[in-house]
């Protein structure tokens, strides 16, 4: 059974090559996005779909598909999936030889993959850890350059650490794959939105739970002193909805009764699970 799409094609993904004209290949000359699923139905959809054409928009890779047939051939793709998967769509730019110059009127190549996921339980709690934030100044645009991510979280592992929360400076900005943020005097504290992190859909369904909530939302910097001392910590990503941290470098945090952390990653998992299945 077909799992993934290349280019117009269904296949298993270990029968699909990408030929070295795909710029991803000398380059990593493309974009990509990621949801979870459950039969026909994908978990906000359509801002994953906004991010990825503004994406494309950003880089000047024209899409071949628009996010109707995209989502048509994630159907197709998912076909005899049982329970939650995870969806993986790329969009590389198309090339000849190899140039850093490129001909901005050609559709670039689109791959789909999906694979079934299970989703953590909402009560795991994370172990982080610190690193340099030594990424580039685009961070805004979900790009295939992520080799300072993987070696941050290659340490984290390392490290026996589940994120690796990048530092820029003084400021805290995300994780190595996913959004951090901090509960402190029964505020909601993130990082604003500018070329230093990633806007994921996540951080967004926390900031519009939080303010269905009545939490007070700040979407500010802030530092190492402000994540050690804060009242809980949040990590979120398509792929973990939202967890708290049990630590961070080493540094502990409880979390008890009706606390803003366990409100809104209980808001957050339950419109996820209704919305799904």
């Amino acid at each position: 059974m077909a799992n993934a799409f290349y280019n117009g094609s269904f296949a298993d993904e270990r029968e699909i090559y990408i030929p070295l004209s795909d710029r991803c290949v000398y380059f990593g000359d493309g974009i990509y996005d990621a949801c979870i699923g459950c039969g026909k139905r994908l978990f906000l959809f359509e801002r994953h779909a906004e991010r990825f054409f503004n994406n494309a928009k950003r880089l000047s890779i024209r899409c071949p598909y628009s996010a109707d047939e995209i989502r048509k051939i994630i159907n197709t793709v998912s076909e005899g999936i049982k329970g939650t998967f995870f969806v993986y769509v790329q969009l590389s730019r198309r090339g000849g030889e190899r140039a850093h110059t490129f001909d901005e009127d050609s559709y670039g190549n689109l791959l789909v993959t999906v694979k079934p996921a299970e989703l953590p339980a909402q009560d795991t709690r994370l172990r982080l850890i610190t690193v340099p934030d030594v990424r580039y100044e685009m961070c805004d645009v979900k790009t295939l350059n992520l080799l300072p991510s993987v070696l941050a979280a290659q340490f984290a592992r390392r490290s026996g650490a589940d994120e690796a929360v990048f530092i820029r400076g003084k400021s805290v900005t995300e994780c190595s794959h996913s959004n951090v943020h901090i509960i402190r005097d029964g505020r909601l504290i993130t990082h604003p939105a500018d070329n230093h992190i990633l806007p994921g859909i996540e951080r967004w369904h926390l900031i519009e739970t939080a303010r269905k909530c009545g939490i007070e939302v700040q979407e500010r910097t802030f530092d190492k002193n402000e994540l050690y001392s804060a009242d809980g910590v949040i990590v979120t990503s398509t792929s973990k909805i939202a967890l708290a941290a049990a630590l961070v470098d080493g540094i502990c945090y409880s979390y008890s009764g009706e606390c803003e952390s366990e409100t809104l990653i209980s808001k957050m998992h339950e419109d996820f699970y209704s919305s799904l299945l």
